[in-house]
């Protein structure tokens, strides 16, 4: 089950990678509420991407065509 935030978080994210941080900011959250949404989705929906760069959390939507996998 996903936080009440999810569905507003998801409809943030775009090819641009973005912090939890700008995120709880738009949407007057805590950064640990932000996080957990966004690790969420990366977790559950195949669309949404994530990587680690030292302590920086990244996050983007990548449009999946059927039948391939495209991770840019």
């Amino acid at each position: 089950m996903g936080s009440r935030f999810e569905e507003s978080v998801y409809r943030m994210l775009s090819r641009e990678p973005v912090t939890p941080n700008e995120v709880a900011k738009k949407l007057e959250i805590s950064h640990k509420t932000a996080l957990r949404a966004l690790m969420h989705l990366a977790l559950t929906r195949e669309d949404v991407y994530y990587k680690n760069s030292g302590r920086i959390h990244l996050f983007w939507k990548s449009t999946v065509l059927k039948g391939e996998i495209s991770n840019e």
